[in-house]
């Protein structure tokens, strides 16, 4: 039984001016626009560890918080369309905006989330309440 309930709901936010873009830009060529970071959701006997694949990212780009059971993952909204050392002749990659969140079950410790951004990856520790974690098979022995 998975005590964690997670259902990835991301939503990208493209802004109107670049729309057309977003839908008919180099991106949608190579079936990358519109992309959320990609998740890996690992469960161990004491946690879960989610995982997105996050390359360019620093641990400052990121705003995480556990809200009602709710874990939300947004990266700060910083204009990466403007280039201060000149014009643009090749635009092929760039950081999105994005909002990705996680329903938690009610045996998970969200008082004690963690969060690192290491090599490209954010790693987020969600740690199981004591009496959700695995435990040795117990033998009973018959007297």
């Amino acid at each position: 039984m998975t005590a964690l309930a997670l259902t990835p709901n991301g939503v990208t936010k493209p802004t109107l001016s670049n729309v057309f873009d977003e839908w008919f830009g180099n991106d949608f060529l190579m079936g990358s626009s519109l992309a959320l970071p990609k998740t890996n959701i690992i469960e161990n006997d004491d946690h879960y560890l989610i995982e997105l694949s996050v390359p360019g990212y620093q641990k400052s780009d990121f705003n995480i918080k556990v809200d009602r059971k709710l874990l939300t993952i947004t990266n700060v909204d910083e204009n990466t369309n403007d280039n201060q050392n000149g014009k643009f002749i090749v635009k092929e990659f760039s950081k999105r905006t994005f909002t990705k969140s996680f329903s938690l079950s009610s045996t998970i410790d969200s008082d004690n989330v963690t969060a690192k951004c290491s090599d490209g990856i954010l790693s987020i520790h969600l740690p199981k309440k004591e009496e959700a974690k695995s435990k040795p098979a117990l033998e009973i022995k018959v007297q």
